[in-house]
This record gives structure tokens, C-alpha cells and sequence, in this order.
């Protein structure tokens, strides 16, 4: 099965046609949902550097992520500026050989402000900011000779396609087929080429949110705040078969006879957009702070483009270089799962410390909308997803003094497929620095380490169905470094 963890996309093929993961059409719909399904990236470096575990210790624009209703405690007027970089690497094992990749993203992270009103009584605020909501960059690899099949034996790459083209035909990969009547595509490759591959992805998820808090009673209030949702998601996958073995494939002298070599390469393009409410309530007892939020699912539109080409070499007296590509276009909606957050946080002698939990049924994603039967993707959902249980925990502490705030935090994202171990559940330590320059100016730091294992399908023999002959990477062994940075202004 292939999987998707963290910030991580295995594929997003709508028709079975396009799916160079011969298997999982309907298993790369859902891919797509979880990706969207995720817990956000904390808003902030100080969120980020206290796990994301401000349900109940939110103290300004990043409220407005975490629970709206803290806004109505903002003591001043908040503008910030994040910057955030993301270095993603990956160690991935296939056919006992071990491959290692990287990516690299730098971006701006958020954008934000919050504004205090005068009150009569209690409290009142809003605040409106632009968020990094998921980054999409991940990058692994794969090389190794494969005795016992190859990508161009496969059910999915042989079958002609629905546009007419039949691209394994085109790249002269298969034997000549009849003029007329029914035909079926045969190939002559059995096993022993080096197989190698890279797949890189990249793009992010951003939210316009504008949201405002307000007491509703002494040491109570509440919120709410409207994420607008937009984005981009490209993916790219290039695939090699070179004959490092000299295997003499046919006895004649056209193709694909003389195979050297044949790359395939499927590129994914989607455009995002969608929106979500969160709505939140705070509750403030002396030095202890309770919160409580409620985020709506997310409707999301998805506008998908796929293309897939290909280049075959063939050797001989004369050599002979063959290419075709073909592209299809789709849209669809995800509706993603209700999420329920709790958290609660001491608040004494300088010191914060702040825990949250975060839930959310992930068998109830939902696909609407598509010229293509989607029950498939619905289904397989319900089946193979379950419900998540996440929860962050964070500390702060403020020497007294000179105001330096040090910053730590830990969360841990379970996988949401069914009889996953504990490995393949993401663990994330993090720890930052929050500087004071002046009494209106701050610089805030941090750095995040997520890990995690999982695995990654490269075909299947016959669409659907396990057999020997399936090439899989049985471990990825994925770190994610991240670093951000926050300027701070409060007047």
C-alpha cells in the first residue's frame, strides 16, 4: 500500500489508465485527502517551537491557527513575520539496496496582524494573517537490478489507453500487433534490468485567515476564524530500465529487440482551493487556562493536471530512439473529517507549560464531485483509515530580567492506516528562542526534527492484486529539519 505521512504525496492519478502505481488509483485519491487531512504547521515560530500545543496558550496572530478565542486576552496589538525553511531527506530500501535523496524549500511562512478594541467591558479582538498551512516538498530514490520483473510487464503499463494511445506501443517496448481485430500488447522483458527512479514533490497549502475573539463572560471567550485555502501540489516521477546485463531479448532486429534503455517520467500538476471554520472557546482559572476548538471539514476543489512521456533506446547496427506522451485533465472535490482539539495550560512565575490533543475520524473523508466514479476512493477510505489521536506538549520559560524566552516542544502524529506499527508514526521534537529587542520588537527562532518510516509502491504486477512479482521500497527511513524565524512587533 503506498502511504503518506507527514508532508509526503505518493501520486495523485485519477484514471486507472494514468496510474504508473498500476495498483492504486483509487488508493492515491485518498492519499491526496490525508495529505489535506493533516495537522497544519504551527503558525509561528513560537507555536512551532512549543509543538504546536497552544490550543490554550495562544498569546497573539497565532491565535487565530490555534483557538480564536484567545484572541480576546491579546494584551497589545500583534504584527509578525515568519520565514521558514524545510530540509527533507530520505533514506528509502528497495531490493536490498539503499538509496538516499534530498529537497530543499525556503519560503515565507506567515504574515499576520491582531488589533485590540477598546472595551467597556471584557474584551474584544480580531485579527487577519496569511499562513503556510502544508508544505509539500519530500524527495526519494530507488536503484537496483530486478531478477524477478520489470515496469514493462505490467498490466497497467501495456493496457491501451482510454485516449487510444498506447504509449508502451509507441516506445517500441512491445511486439506488432495485428492490423485489425482485437489485440493484446505482449513484451518480451521478464526481469534483470536495473530499475532507478526519483520522485520529487513540491508546492504548499496556504490560508487567509481572518477571525476575532470576544469575552462572553469573566475568564471566558470565544471565537472563531474563517480559513480561505489555496495551493499548489506538483509532483514528478522519472523511472529507468537500462539493460546492464546485455540480455538479448529477441532474436530480430527491430524493437524491442536491442533494448538499451528507457526512461518514463508521469508529472502531476493540481491547483487547491477551498475553506474551513474553527471555532473555539477559552476558559481562564487563575494561573490555569483551559481551551476547547471545534474545526468545520474542509471543502476543497481540486483541479488536476497528469502527462506522461517516455524515451526507449535500442542498440544494433542502426540505433533507434522511440518517444510518445499523452495528458488528461480532472476535477473533483475532498471533504475532509470534522477535527476536535483540547488542551490546557500553568501559566506561573514566568514559566508555560501547555499540553493539547487533537482528533479526527479519518475514514470519513469523502470524494464529490468527479466525472469519474469515485465509490472506489470512499470506500477504501472507510476500510483502511481510522481514527487519529494526535497530542503536542510544550514549554516555555521567560528568564526574569532580560526577558529571553526558552522555548521546547514534542508531538506525535500517529498513522492513520489501519495495523500500522509505532515506526511509521511521525515524532517531531522541536526547540526555539524567543529575544526581546526593546519593549515593542522581538526575535523569535526555531528548530524542528520530524521522523518517521514508511514505504512506497513502484508497481504492481496486475492492477489490484499482491504477487511476487511486485516491485515495492520496503522502508523509508524520512527526516524533515526545519528551521523558522519570526519577527515580532507589538504596539
Amino acid at each position: 500500500m503506498v502511504r503518506l505521512k507527514t508532508f509526503v504525496v505518493r501520486g495523485f492519478w485519477f484514471s486507472m489508465a494514468l496510474a504508473f502505481l498500476a495498483p492504486v488509483a483509487a488508493n492515491a485519491q485518498f492519499n491526496e485527502a490525508l495529505l489535506l487531512s493533516q495537522d497544519p504547521l504551527p503558525s509561528g515560530s513560537r507555536g512551532m517551537a512549543m509543538g504546536g500545543s497552544l490550543i490554550s496558550a495562544a498569546d497573539g496572530v497565532d491565535a487565530l491557527e490555534f483557538n480564536p478565542a484567545a484572541l480576546a486576552l491579546l494584551p497589545r496589538n500583534d504584527f509578525t513575520l515568519s520565514l521558514f525553511n524545510r530540509g527533507y531527506s530520505s533514506d528509502a530500501e528497495f531490493l536490498g539496496m539503499s538509496s538516499d535523496a534530498s529537497q530543499s524549500q525556503f519560503s515565507l511562512s506567515s504574515i499576520g496582524i491582531a488589533y485590540k478594541y477598546p472595551t467597556v467591558v471584557g474584551h474584544f479582538a480580531t485579527g487577519i494573517s496569511f499562513d503556510r498551512v502544508q508544505d509539500y516538498t519530500s524527495s526519494y530514490s530507488f536503484s537496483a537490478v530486478n531478477k524477478n520483473s520489470s515496469l514493462f510487464n505490467t498490466q497497467g503499463f501495456l493496457q491501451q489507453l482510454p485516449s487510444g494511445d498506447d504509449l508502451a506501443y509507441d516506445l517500441g517496448l512491445t511486439y506488432d500487433i495485428p492490423s485489425s481485430g482485437p489485440y493484446t500488447f505482449t513484451t518480451p522483458f521478464s526481469g534483470g534490468n536495473l530499475e532507478t527512479g526519483t520522485v520529487n514533490t513540491s508546492g504548499g497549502l496556504n490560508a487567509v485567515r481572518l477571525g476575532g475573539g470576544v469575552d462572553i463572560a469573566e475568564g471566558v471567550s470565544v471565537g472563531a476564524t474563517l480559513n480561505i485555502l489555496f495551493g499548489e501540489y506538483d509532483y514528478v516521477r522519472n523511472y529507468t530500465e537500462s539493460n546492464v546485463n546485455n540480455i538479448a531479448y529477441d532474436t530480430g532486429s527491430a524493437a524491442p529487440a536491442n533494448f538499451q534503455t528507457a526512461t518514463i517520467t508521469d508529472a502531476v500538476h493540481q491547483d487547491q482551493s477551498g475553506y474551513s471554520i474553527k471555532l473555539g472557546l477559552l476558559v481562564k482559572e487563575s494561573i490555569v487556562n483551559f481551551g476547547l476548538t471545534l474545526e468545520t471539514p474542509q471543502y476543497m476543489h481540486i483541479d488536476e493536471t497528469s502527462s506522461r512521456s517516455g524515451v526507449a533506446d535500442f542498440g544494433g547496427p542502426s540505433p533507434v530512439e522511440y518517444a510518445g506522451s499523452f495528458s488528461d485533465a480532472e476535477s473533483y472535490d475532498v471533504i475532509t473529517p470534522l477535527k476536535l482539539g483540547a488542551g490546557a495550560s500553568v501559566h506561573a512565575l514566568g514559566f508555560t507549560g501547555s499540553a493539547s490533543v487533537s482528533y479526527t475520524n479519518l475514514s470519513n473523508l469523502q470524494f464529490e464531485n468527479s466525472s469519474v466514479d469515485m465509490t472506489a476512493e470512499n470506500q477504501m477510505a472507510s476500510d483502511s483509515l481510522r481514527a487519529v489521536l494526535s497530542w503536542q506538549l510544550g514549554a516555555e520559560y521567560k528568564i526574569p530580567g532580560i526577558g529571553i524566552a526558552l522555548r521546547a516542544g514534542f508531538d506525535y502524529e500517529p498513522s492513520p492506516y489501519k495495523g500500522d506499527p509505532s515506526s511509521y508514526d511521525t515524532k517531531i521534537i522541536s526547540a526555539g528562542l524567543g529575544i526581546p529587542i526593546g519593549k515593542r520588537f522581538a526575535i523569535e527562532a526555531v528548530y524542528r526534527h520530524s521522523s518517521y518510516n514508511t514505504i512506497h509502491n513502484i508497481y504492481q504486477m496486475v492492477e489490484g492484486e499482491t504477487s511476487p512479482g511486485d516491485a515495492n521500497i520496503t522502508s523509508d527511513n524520512v527526516d524533515i529539519n526545519d528551521v523558522a524565524m519570526t519577527f515580532q512587533y507589538k504596539f
